[in-house]
């Protein structure tokens, strides 16, 4: 008769192939999930542990599809598909479970850019911290929820988890990816706090540290932040010179980050008055967006030709302004608005720079009560 595996050994070693999700190692995380899943097979029937596989194939699968292009991973499982066959388990979830369960769905849904309900899954999630004894996992946790409030303009909110996750990460030499990604979030709540002179710095650091364990992803990420962050200093030259080099290296990964970085790019070059350099980037980026089927960013590229080309096409600009509201996205809403009222303004039509830094205030107070709509 068969020797069966205890359900603890294999939970043993769930815990060590997450230990490697959290720190980027993929091929170390893929053979130990190979390991896991071999186990299994021989392991003493136990439903949480099973479920718990579950959950830690769905992290690997957020892990793989954050590292590597989506059009490498065509032959990988959906993480939808994952997300409804661990909702669809009849087990009950309790206890740490429960709280990675929803802490894995935040990630989910901020992965869809659906910042509300990544902050409603969340909240469940904090409720189960106190039971997470390990370190790391509270980290873990206080950087997403630092960089989910970081996308919603909380940004007091956001630097108090990004300094929290940060403090036990400086004492961790092996989660060099996550101290470069609280750097991206400080210095995007510096940037919101119009203190650019403090962000350049992390910024500086995170591109040094992503280039010394080359991730490209994150090279290409520190690349645009730096020329994002110039950007808002007005410095359109050295903005474009750092997001150019990013849109170089995306192209060349085939990144799904490429569209947005060339609706950055674009915008600079229309600020800079460059508006045959701009148009050929339009052309471009909207049809990277097409490809990728992201409505929102087509939306977006759609109003820039509308101010700049089209000579303020007021109906494509608002609906470019439903578009966001529809998707909550108040924080991008604010910032087009009020580009569009400042544009306004500077070639002399006052009345309609009037009306779109009323639509800019009006988002700003939807941004202020943003808490509100956290509530469970």
């Amino acid at each position: 008769m068969e020797q069966l595996i205890p359900s603890s050994t294999v939970g043993v070693k769930i815990n060590e192939w997450y230990k490697y999700i959290r720190m980027f190692a993929v091929p170390d995380a893929e053979i130990l999930k190979a390991e896991v899943e071999e186990e299994i097979k021989h392991m003493k029937e136990d439903q949480d542990l099973l479920l718990y596989y579950s959950l830690m194939c769905f992290r690997h699968q957020l892990m793989l599809d954050y590292l590597e292009p989506k059009s490498l991973n065509e032959e990988r499982p959906k993480i939808s598909d994952l997300l409804e066959k661990i909702e669809s388990s009849q087990t009950k979830l309790k206890g740490v479970l429960e709280y990675y369960c929803n802490f894995f769905r935040g990630m989910y849904e901020f992965d869809k850019k659906d910042y509300i309900k990544a902050i409603r899954s969340y909240k469940i999630a904090e409720k189960k911290l106190a039971l997470v004894t390990d370190e790391i996992e509270r980290a873990e946790f206080y950087f997403k929820m630092a960089e989910v409030y970081y996308h919603m303009k909380q940004t007091h909110v956001s630097m108090h988890y990004a300094e929290a996750a940060l403090n036990i990460y400086k004492g961790q030499k092996t989660y060099t990816v996550r101290r470069i990604q609280c750097a991206f979030v400080v210095a995007g709540n510096f940037d919101d706090l119009e203190s650019h002179e403090k962000a350049i710095p992390h910024l500086q650091k995170a591109l040094k540290d992503s280039k010394a364990i080359n991730k490209h992803k994150l090279i290409g990420a520190s690349l645009y932040n730096l020329g994002n962050c110039y950007y808002k200093m007005k410095e359109y030259g050295k903005a474009a010179e750092y997001i150019e080099q990013a849109v170089s290296l995306y192209e060349n990964d085939k990144s799904d980050l490429l569209p947005h970085t060339l609706f950055t790019l674009t915008q600079i070059y229309f600020k800079m008055k460059d508006i045959e350099k701009a148009f050929i980037l339009y052309k471009k980026g909207i049809e990277k967006a097409q490809a990728i089927n992201d409505d929102v960013l087509v939306a977006e590229f759609n109003y820039l030709k509308a101010l700049y080309i089209d000579s303020i096409d007021k109906r494509t600009v608002f609906r470019t302004f439903s578009v966001l509201k529809d998707n909550v996205m108040y924080p991008d809403l604010e910032e087009l608005a009020l580009d569009t009222a400042n544009y306004c303004k500077e070639i002399g039509q006052f009345e309609n720079s009037t009306t779109f830094f009323a639509v800019m205030v009006d988002a700003r107070i939807q941004i202020q009560r943003g808490e509100c709509l956290y509530e469970i």
